[in-house]
């Protein structure tokens, strides 16, 4: 055989097998590096105070595309034409959209006759004639500052936030302002230590519980104080991040979500008083994208957003029910796929 030939063939094996090595759609290559997270379809559920049914934040899924291989990233392709705040019964019949917009941290009134939001870092409320949005009604509640988290008290009559306006930092702490968005008021505040956010009323209008960052702690914490923002008091002390806690609708219970380092957060459990501390899910919980999970107005239940930053299959991002007490769940919604 002719010399040249000869090196020639191991040359062009070499070539090709290179070429088939940085093919990033073959499917024996190696995973690109993860430098995005799927998209929950579904966000911010959270139950209507008369309990028929559930709102959340929705854009339909309508395929996944797997450029890198099944084991992979994968490309999500959204219907955003039906992007919006949708509703469902809570059997999971009647799912339809009510608004062309999603809401961030949707908050229902406790009479149900209003919807709390934020748009553009402002926090918003809007009229619910019980069956969609009157935007004739829609008033802006904050003007100053980066606004968020709105939560209303037991009797209607004030909303709790988290703002940065008048922080020299630039840090967010808790404020409170009359339904009309007069009388605001800044009701916690340490600038000396880390922000204080996500707030949410007691059911006896007593306390409000949040997080807190501290000097020396590795994440937020979770705290209740009194309403008027004195007496602060800490309830978890195992320094992962803590965030979104909730009053049961009877007071008795707190439910949050914690994530532990490079884990995926889930929701926990604990009496008002901090004892008894209990995991629910084990799976995930969005707690990236908005509201995490909603109590069920007479606390038998908990509505929340299933997920996983690194799960690229159509079963990712879904909304399920789960009972606090038997940890029994039952999925809610799906994404459908298509073929178009």
């Amino acid at each position: 055989m002719n010399k040249k030939i000869f090196l020639f063939f191991p040359i062009l094996i070499f070539m090709l097998s290179g070429c088939k090595d940085n093919n990033p759609v073959d499917e024996h290559s190696p995973c690109p590096p993860i430098d995005i997270v799927p998209e929950p379809s579904y966000n911010s559920p959270v139950w209507h105070p008369s309990g028929k049914f559930i709102g959340f934040n929705h854009t339909p899924l309508q395929s996944i595309t797997y450029p890198y291989g099944k084991g992979c990233l994968g490309e999500q392709h959204f219907r955003r034409d039906s992007t919006g705040f949708w509703l469902i019964n809570p059997d999971g019949t009647n799912m339809h959209r009510i608004f062309p917009y999603t809401l961030q941290t949707p908050a229902w009134s406790p009479d149900g006759n209003w919807i709390a939001f934020v748009a553009g870092a402002q926090i918003y409320k809007m009229k619910f004639t019980g069956s969609t949005f009157d935007t004739t009604t829609l008033v802006q509640l904050t003007t100053e500052g980066r606004n968020f988290f709105p939560a209303w008290s037991p009797d209607g009559q004030w909303i709790v936030f988290d703002s940065n306006s008048d922080s020299p930092n630039g840090m967010n702490f808790i404020w409170k302002m009359k339904a009309n968005g007069l009388a605001k008021k800044r009701i916690a505040y340490n600038p000396s230590e880390g922000e204080i956010r996500m707030p949410n009323w007691s059911p006896n209008s007593q306390n409000i519980v949040h997080i807190r960052y501290l000097i020396d702690v590795f994440s937020s914490e979770i705290f209740v104080m009194d309403s008027n923002g004195t007496n602060p008091i800490r309830l978890t002390f195992n320094n992962t991040t803590d965030n979104y806690p909730i009053y049961s609708p009877n007071g008795v219970k707190i439910a949050f979500t914690s994530q532990s380092n490079g884990g995926q957060p889930q929701i926990w459990i604990m009496n008002s008083d901090a004892s008894n501390k209990s995991q629910l899910t084990v799976t995930g919980v969005d707690a990236s994208f908005g509201r995490p999970f909603s109590w069920r107005p007479d606390g038998q239940y908990i509505v929340y957003t299933d997920y996983r930053s690194d799960d690229w299959t159509y079963d990712n991002g879904t909304l399920w029910m789960l009972n606090p007490v038997t940890g029994g769940k039952k999925q809610l919604t799906f994404n459908i796929k298509t073929t178009k």
